[in-house]
């Protein structure tokens, strides 16, 4: 393990509890979760295996879960109707003509992923359509955000190799801006009076 956390500690000794919160904040904030549980499974925290388990179950739930609110909850409800036609309107025509296109990019379109599920529901499109283009989307998504969080922990472990140099250096940096703050302010009080 390469990272010292009090709080990550007790994430190790009872990894059900992380893969419980992993699942849980997969289903409401997806990009940060997603980000955290790769980028701690590739620190060694949790097993690879399990986690992509998590990950790949949690984000097609939740993502059913937001496609059958849309079929069957917001219809009853006329103002949360315009308020999802309005956000997803961009979206609109690409789900009824590329399905698995538009939830790709409601996936990255911050703010817009849940609305672009709900008016997926809305749609005429079919459970097994969703399901199909869901499953495309959630891959690459997957695959994308996860990915950033496992090259980021790789350039953590070859950064801290130089975080000693990096700590000096900003010590000397500013020292640096105060010695040269100090003359500025010294050479400009003598022009002053001179």
């Amino acid at each position: 393990m390469h990272l010292q956390s009090l709080f990550l500690i007790y994430l190790t000794a009872w990894r059900p509890l992380g893969y419980t919160l992993t699942f849980i904040g997969l289903l409401f904030e997806g990009e940060i979760t997603l980000f955290t549980a790769v980028f701690l499974t590739r620190e060694g925290f949790f097993d690879v295996g399990d986690m992509l388990i998590i990950i790949f179950s949690s984000v097609i739930i939740g993502d059913i879960l937001w496609y059958w609110a849309g079929k069957k909850i917001i219809p009853k409800y006329p103002k949360a109707h315009k308020f999802i036609e309005r956000i997803s309107k961009p979206f609109n025509q690409s789900l009824a003509k590329n399905p698995t296109k538009a939830l790709i990019f409601g996936k990255f379109a911050y703010g817009a992923q849940r609305a672009v599920l709900l008016r997926a529901g809305m749609s005429e499109m079919t459970f097994r359509q969703f399901l199909k283009s869901e499953l495309i989307s959630v891959f690459i998504w997957v695959s994308v955000i996860g990915g950033l969080g496992f090259f980021s922990s790789i350039s953590i472990d070859f950064l801290k190799k130089y975080l000693r140099f990096v700590e000096v250096s900003l010590v000397l940096g500013l020292v640096a801006f105060f010695v040269i703050n100090h003359l500025f302010h010294v050479f400009s009080k003598k022009e002053l009076e001179g």
